[in-house]
C-alpha cells in the first residue's frame, strides 16, 4: 500500500489497555474502521497491555485482517519486528523508541514510516533524512491517554511545527470534537487519538460529524 496523505486523516490509535473490557477491543476496532476511520495504529504499550509476543503477534494479525477489510493501513507503534512479521502497511516509532536511522535501513522502504516529532529541533531533524512518510506531532492539548505525553503545545506552536516541516503532519493528544475544528485549522493533514474513539457511544453519528470537520 502506496502511503498518501489521505490516510492521516481520521487516525485511530489504541491498544486494548485503553479498553475497559479486553474482549471488547477487536469489536470496537472494528466499529470505528467501519465508520470512516482512515488508519489504525496498535499502540499495545503501558500498565495492562499485552506482553507476551505469541499473544501480541495472535492480537496484530487479527488487527491487520480487520484493516485489510476496510483497506487501511495498520500501523504497529514501536516494533519493527512486529510489524515486518505480520507485513503491516506502516510502522510508527517515537523519540523514545528505537532510532529512525536504524528503522529506516530495516524497512528498506517495504512499509509506511512515521515518526513523533514534538519540537523544531526534532522537526528539522526528520527534514533532512529521507524514507519518513509522516510525522506524528502533540501532545496538543492536555490528554491522560499516554502516560508519557509531555505537556500540551496548544495549536499557535503546532501551525509554526506543520509550516517547519517537509512532511505532512498528524496531530494527537487531547483532541475532542469541540477543538478539532481549530486544530485542523492548522494545516495538518489529519488528527490521530486514543480516548476520542475508545469512548465513544454513539460511533455512527460521531464519526459523521468527525468526517464534516476533517472535509472541512
Amino acid at each position: 500500500m502506496k502511503f498518501n496523505s489521505d490516510m492521516l486523516k481520521i487516525y485511530f490509535v489504541a491498544g486494548t489497555q485503553d479498553i475497559a473490557n479486553k474482549a471488547d477491543f477487536l469489536p470496537k476496532v472494528e466499529e470505528i474502521l467501519q465508520a470512516g476511520a482512515t488508519a489504525f495504529q496498535l499502540r499495545e504499550k503501558g500498565y495492562n497491555s499485552i506482553d507476551n509476543p505469541a499473544e501480541l503477534t495472535e492480537l496484530a494479525e487479527k488487527c491487520h485482517q480487520l484493516t485489510q477489510k476496510y483497506h487501511v493501513p495498520l500501523f504497529i507503534d514501536d516494533d519493527v519486528d512486529l510489524a515486518l512479521a505480520i507485513h503491516a502497511e506502516g510502522i510508527h516509532v517515537g523519540q523514545k523508541d528505537e532510532k529512525i536511522e536504524s528503522v529506516l535501513k530495516r524497512v528498506q522502504g517495504s512499509m509506511i514510516v512515521g515518526l513523533s516529532c514534538n519540537t523544531e529541533a526534532q522537526v528539522k531533524q526528520a527534514n533532512q533524512l529521507d524514507g519518513i512518510d509522516y510525522l506524528g506531532t502533540g501532545t496538543v492539548f492536555e490528554t491522560t491517554s499516554k502516560a508519557d505525553a509531555g505537556a500540551a503545545l496548544g495549536v499557535a506552536k503546532l501551525q509554526e511545527l506543520v509550516e517547519l516541516s517537509r512532511y505532512p503532519i498528524v496531530a494527537i493528544g487531547g483532541i475532542t470534537l469541540d477543538n478539532l475544528p481549530q486544530t485542523m485549522a492548522t494545516g495538518i493533514k489529519g488528527f490521530a487519538a486514543i480516548s476520542m474513539f475508545t469512548q465513544m457511544t454513539a460511533v455512527p453519528t460521531q464519526m459523521q460529524k468527525i468526517k464534516a470537520i476533517v472535509k472541512g
